[in-house]
């Protein structure tokens, strides 16, 4: 892990130089008030590179853990990522069918009963105010249509 950890903070440094290249380029003042399009890319950037440093930093103190592990994941795990996969099939074939807020209610409810192994009561309230914390934010707030069904909803 120590040297995985070492390989993608360098990996992400370079990326964020060039992030911070690029928006370097942009205006970083609008004309009129205020920053202009390279600022919020530049700050992200040297946020990155910030991060990507201490990653570097603290994977190369950590010693590293002499442990083999498994290239592949366990029965178990292959298992979740299977249901999971199917999960999402089934969700892409009844979106129309149902549309989006009650498929993805059903879907919320199939991820934590089958895969994550949640009790009922929770997996409900979970599930209902997902779709309706997804109406609201979407439908009401941002005013966006989101897929319905035959049924208008």
């Amino acid at each position: 892990m120590k040297k995985a950890d070492q390989i993608t903070g360098i990996i992400v440094l370079i990326f964020s130089g060039f992030i911070i290249e690029e928006s370097w380029r942009m205006p970083q003042q609008s004309a009129t008030f205020g920053p202009g399009v390279g600022f919020l890319p530049f700050w992200l950037g040297v946020l990155m590179a910030i991060l990507s440093i201490l990653l570097i930093v603290t994977a190369w103190r950590r010693q590293a853990a002499p442990t083999k592990k498994a290239i592949l994941p366990g029965r178990q795990a292959l298992i979740a990522i299977v249901l999971v996969l199917a999960g999402l099939a089934v969700y892409i074939l009844l979106l129309e069918l149902f549309g989006f807020l009650v498929d993805t209610m059903l879907f919320t409810a199939f991820l934590l009963s089958v895969v994550m192994r949640e009790r009922w009561k929770m997996t409900l309230v979970i599930a209902s105010l997902t779709s309706i914390g997804l109406y609201v934010i979407f439908q009401k707030l941002l005013d966006v249509n989101l897929p319905k069904n035959m049924f208008g909803f």
